[in-house]
């Protein structure tokens, strides 16, 4: 009688246990912090403790002259106890953009020492040495599905930078010239440019097609901006018109749009893509640094200026639910925006 009575308790302790991991999944992210000073932030991270935490590039700020100014900068990264901690408790994933990438200014393909740079990145955030990310020919684009049907979520994390045409800055009197409007950056667009590579293009395809219940798919500049000359895939217009294509025609469940690159957090909806509407979630800056943002007609709501990271909630009801929600220094929700899945 004894033995049945731990049992039914050891069962209903493991039942009730199972049931709690699984009411929801949450993946933050965030981008950009200056490595040389502990960050506030990652005590509302470690607070929070996600699931999963998606650096989304620039986690180191330097103008790397060579590998060795890329060496020291994580070194100095790695003196915090915020990023070591979170790496602990929570399934971490990294991908670079232009600070943690470029070598003497070569941000994209022609990036001399490209391969030395991924080795360093990788082993830094502890990538296992039989991961593909160490050898794959399109970068170090990455997707993962955590949890088991029915609560399967799947981030799939985007290298715009192996393969990336550079963008040029307008002339040194049109940047004058933008300097005065918020609205306007230093860049050229690059209509025909290329940032994947069609390996990575069939790569994503593959990762669109595998089961799964909800679909984050992580870029390091947005998906969706106006093209302002500002980084982003609207710069390169037949990217983005790629992308609109792969996703028309495969039609995949449960999307979700996670980006980095500017100095304010927003939500941005698009519609006549998917059969349902698009979300985007723009993280802001991990660091206390801030950007006025610009104008944009597909953004919902305003843009906050202290949103410091993003977070996608999913809690598991018979129909998942979605929170969208920027965050502050503390952790505080400055805005949210609450999706039902469709059927």
């Amino acid at each position: 009688m004894v033995l049945r009575l731990l049992l039914g308790v050891l069962l209903t302790v493991t039942a009730a246990s199972n049931v709690a991991a699984q009411q929801s999944t949450r993946v933050a992210f965030g981008c950009c912090m200056d490595h040389s000073e502990r960050q506030e932030v990652f005590d509302a991270l470690n607070l929070a403790d996600p699931e999963v935490f998606v650096f989304l590039g620039d986690t180191v700020d330097v103008d790397a002259g060579d590998m060795d100014d890329m060496l020291e900068a994580y070194e100095v990264l790695n003196r915090f106890r915020g990023p070591r901690l979170l790496r602990r408790q929570s399934a971490v994933m990294a991908v670079w953009n232009r600070m943690d990438y470029q070598i003497d200014g070569y941000s994209g393909a022609n990036n001399p020492l490209k391969y030395a740079v991924r080795n360093h990145f990788l082993t830094f955030w502890r990538e296992p040495i039989s991961s593909p990310r160490m050898f794959q020919q399109h970068g170090i684009a990455k997707a993962v599905i955590f949890g088991d049907a029915p609560q399967r979520v799947q981030v799939i994390l985007l290298d715009g930078r192996w393969n990336r045409d550079a963008l040029s800055r307008v002339g040194w009197f049109e940047r004058l010239k933008r300097s005065f409007d918020d609205n306007l950056g230093p860049y050229q667009a690059s209509p025909g440019g290329r940032l994947l590579g069609d390996e990575q293009w069939q790569w994503l395809r593959e990762q669109l097609q595998k089961p799964a219940e909800v679909r984050v798919l992580m870029s390091a500049t947005p998906f969706f901006a106006p093209r302002n000359g500002y980084d982003s895939w609207a710069m390169y217009a037949q990217e983005q018109q790629r992308l609109q294509q792969l996703l028309q025609e495969v039609q995949p469940n449960g999307l979700v749009l996670a980006v980095g690159d500017r100095g304010f957090g927003e939500l941005v909806k698009v519609d006549g893509i998917l059969e349902y509407p698009l979300w985007q979630v723009t993280s802001g800056y991990l660091s206390a640094e801030s950007h006025t943002p610009y104008a944009y007609n597909e953004r919902q709501g305003k843009a906050q200026e202290n949103a410091r990271y993003g977070q996608i909630e999913v809690r598991w009801q018979q129909t998942p639910e979605l929170i969208l929600s920027l965050r502050d220094v503390d952790g505080r929700a400055l805005l949210e925006q609450t999706l039902t899945l469709p059927n």
